[in-house]
């Protein structure tokens, strides 16, 4: 049949070549189906791992974030308290201050009542003392005068 599209083939040859693929097909088929399977796993197991892996790098950031806005929070805090300590500070040692300068505005007018008054003892004294002088000359000028 050379002008035609049909060929002749050896039944024999045929026929053990079909057994060949009846044999080594499904055993094909199957170590595909098993690769497949087992590629499918390795990609499930892959995205699992990068899902895993992102949520972890996220949650990670949150911490840091979290952190950081508590080192903030803390440095601001302390920035306050320091302020304020500050300013608590200062209107202390402004009313002690003002503590020690009424103290000592008191004592100085009480030294100055206290210095008149000495003042007053001393000029006291001194006129007590003339006065006893002069009572003592005029004493002795009677008792000489009598005798």
């Amino acid at each position: 049949m050379p002008l035609s599209s049909y060929r002749m083939v050896n039944a024999e040859e045929f026929g053990q070549l079909l057994e060949h693929l009846r044999i080594n097909v499904p055993s094909s088929i199957r170590e595909s189906e098993r690769m497949l399977a087992e590629r499918d796993k390795i990609l499930s197991e892959a995205r699992s791992e990068a899902l895993r892996m992102v949520e972890d790098a996220q949650r990670h950031a949150r911490e840091l974030i979290s952190d950081n806005a508590l080192v903030e929070a803390a440095e601001q805090e302390a920035r306050r308290i320091v302020e304020t300590s500050r300013q608590l500070a200062y209107q202390r040692t402004q009313e002690a201050d003002d503590y020690a300068m009424n103290v000592l505005k008191q004592l100085g007018q009480r030294l100055d009542v206290i210095s008149q008054q000495v003042g007053n003892g001393i000029k006291m004294l001194e006129e007590n003392a003339l006065t006893r002088a002069q009572e003592d000359e005029d004493d002795t000028a009677r008792v000489g005068s009598r005798g």
